[in-house]
């Protein structure tokens, strides 16, 4: 009750009203697209209109005259959250040390968040002791984190490329992509979506699903496109494998077959905007399903000034795409 009273509270100060409704993207038949516009289809993900409208005011609220004490709401507020899942974690669940997650590698891209990288990678410990794992850091002052191998980049290397080199070296039969700004908890269950991956051959990856903090807002990929291709998918979206429902672009947040992401891999030319091109070039590649159970948590960068504008600086990327896909009816330079 505490919790909801203070996730209100900041939905007053950001100047949202309370959630009501569904939200929805317009179709895209019939519309010529900028580029800008669709990648508003395929990085959104579909979430209540209010709670959206909240994330994108926090956006905004960086700059704003109520930066200061939004920023003091936000961080106490998942602070709070976090200390409850922390005492949760505690009483419901224990260290793993099944030597099987000797076949799993993390690849965590990381860029100047030093603090959002240990609170993930201690997370992970504390769940997975033994669990292997790869920080590609491309920051100024690149991390050094004990039991971790760290790929030091260039700065601002990008993200595609940051993946290159973490998938580069990893030798295990699967790789766990990670952001770094999530954090485990009791439902990051590896070895369920592990045995799910054996028993389940034509499977490549496996996604979980984004708890983003401080709302605990999922975000729907049932129907989220991909940039036009003229490929076909192995198996159609909304298919079921097992209990998995079969997506074109899932979140950052999987168990891949290290072999089968290689034939895909990352744009090096993209460095933000890696998310929707690597799921277009998918298709037809890989087979890509869903387990909603398997969840991590979010704890996004609202009010790192510096961080965001480099974040947001897109311009490069948007170029790039507007290249790469202009060929494709519907699709339109800016």
């Amino acid at each position: 009750m505490l919790v909801r009273v203070l996730q209100l509270s900041l939905w007053v100060i950001s100047g949202c009203s309370a959630p009501v409704g569904e939200g929805r993207l317009p179709a895209l038949a019939g519309r010529s697209l900028s580029v800008n516009d669709l990648l508003v289809y395929t990085q959104s993900g579909y979430m209540r209109e209010a709670e959206l409208s909240l994330i994108n005011k926090l956006k905004k609220a960086r700059t704003g005259r109520f930066r200061y004490v939004v920023a003091i709401g936000y961080e106490t507020l998942v602070s709070f959250e976090l200390l409850i899942e922390r005492v949760l974690d505690t009483v419901v669940s224990r260290k793993c040390l099944d030597t099987r997650l000797d076949n799993i590698t993390a690849n965590i891209k990381t860029f100047e968040r030093p603090q959002k990288l240990r609170k993930l990678v201690g997370s992970i410990k504390r769940h997975y002791p033994g669990l292997k794992i790869i920080v590609v850091d491309d920051s100024k002052e690149p991390s050094n984190l004990n039991g971790v191998k760290t790929i030091v980049l260039p700065y601002d290397s990008g993200v595609s490329a940051g993946r290159n080199a973490g998938l580069e070296v990893t030798t295990s039969k699967y790789m766990l992509c990670l952001d770094d700004d999530f954090i485990f908890n009791r439902q990051t269950d590896l070895l369920s979506v592990l045995d799910s991956m054996e028993r389940n051959p034509d499977i490549d990856i496996l996604a979980g699903e984004v708890i983003y903090l401080p709302l605990r807002i999922p975000r729907d990929y049932t129907n989220i496109p991909v940039f036009p291709t003229s490929e076909k998918p192995i198996i159609e979206p909304g298919t079921y494998i097992d209990r998995f429902r079969v997506h074109l672009k899932v979140p950052n947040f999987y168990i891949g077959r290290t072999d089968r992401v290689r034939l895909v891999g990352w744009d090096n030319n993209l460095k933000r905007l890696d998310h929707a091109d690597f799921f277009t070039r998918a298709v037809g590649v890989l087979v890509t399903v869903q387990d909603r159970a398997f969840k991590v948590l979010h704890y996004p960068t609202y009010f790192n000034k510096v961080y965001m504008e480099r974040k947001n600086d897109n311009r490069h990327d948007g170029i790039v795409l507007s290249i790469k896909y202009k060929r494709n009816d519907g699709f339109t330079k800016p």
